[in-house]
């Protein structure tokens, strides 16, 4: 009988009484970038409320992709910088910058075999971080710089700037790689070859208003099953993506039985969970019920861990 170890470790976990491993779904349905942009709107000086209620107001379309900037810098002179080059960016980089999901999904595909985490850790920070996004949209960059180009050389970046989406995606997979990784094992980093561990995705996953842990799932028990994808969907149902762990179980090898490929949980459908798949670079519904290989996790069949906003 083929076995799954994520499923047998839980199993262990429940004998001796430990909890279910999903956190709650949320209780409301509003963003959390933009109940934080509020609060530190509220705490703007009046004529800085002012002067960022006037470019909400200007640019109703971008109402979000500004929220996600004050509520993720804290501060308003990036929000300043992106509400002034919002005007100047054709509608495909708008697009972009306040949907990188869905419009720069190919862009977003690993590079390699082992680069899945951090595809996916990089389009989460930026459909947290416009940015972040327009910076991998169209290269632009003001005087705030995301983390994940922390440290960057200014010559590197400006030869970037001139280059496709894809090669500042390849770029930035590698740097997320190596710090995901770095640690991972105490004072040891992870093997990069091994690709991402869950405990390093959450440890570096962001999006404005959240922070992330991480959650072994046995699927072969489908009240714990049900009770994670609740969860998931009541996060991308508030707009904060979720990174999912997949992998396949003995029977086809005992590599196969461990967490192999991550993706990252976009939204739902009808039919189920709308999920950027980082290895073909498309967005796939992962359909409640279904069994066996399934496209949306890569070709594997089993969620293994799931890395939950709280």
């Amino acid at each position: 009988m083929a076995w799954q170890l994520t499923s047998i470790v839980r199993r262990v976990q429940r004998l001796f009484g430990a909890g279910g491993p999903s956190a709650p779904a949320p209780l409301v349905a509003t963003d959390p970038a933009v109940l934080r942009a509020a609060q530190v709107r509220d705490g703007l000086r009046p004529d800085e409320r002012r002067a960022y209620d006037t470019w909400v107001a200007d640019r109703p379309e971008a109402s979000l992709v500004l929220a996600r900037v004050l509520a993720g810098t804290g501060r308003l002179a990036p929000v300043a910088e992106i509400a002034t080059a919002w005007g100047g960016w054709d509608a495909d980089v708008q697009a972009a910058v306040a949907d990188p999901v869905h419009h720069l999904t190919k862009a977003g595909t690993q590079t390699d075999q082992t680069t899945c985490g951090s595809s996916s850790l990089l389009m989460l920070a930026a459909a947290g971080d416009p940015v972040l996004a327009a910076w991998l949209a169209a290269g632009w960059l003001g005087e705030h710089r995301p983390p994940e180009l922390s440290g960057a050389d200014d010559r590197a970046l400006a030869v970037l700037a001139e280059r496709p989406p894809a090669a500042r995606f390849g770029v930035l997979q590698k740097v997320l790689h190596r710090r995901s990784n770095r640690g991972a094992l105490g004072p040891l980093a992870w093997p990069q070859s091994l690709g991402t561990p869950p405990w390093g995705v959450a440890r570096l996953a962001r999006y404005p208003g959240v922070t992330y842990g991480h959650h072994m799932v046995d699927d072969s028990d489908r009240l714990e099953l049900a009770d994670v994808l609740a969860s998931v969907a009541g996060w991308v149902g508030r707009g904060v993506p979720v990174p999912l762990f997949a992998g396949g179980d003995t029977g086809g090898g005992l590599q196969a039985a461990v967490p192999r490929h991550v993706v990252l949980a976009v939204g739902t459908t009808s039919a189920g969970l709308e999920v950027f798949e980082p290895s073909s670079g498309r967005v796939l519904t992962l359909a409640g019920g279904s069994t066996g290989p399934r496209p949306a996790l890569g070709g594997w069949s089993h969620l293994v861990w799931a890395v939950l906003p709280r």
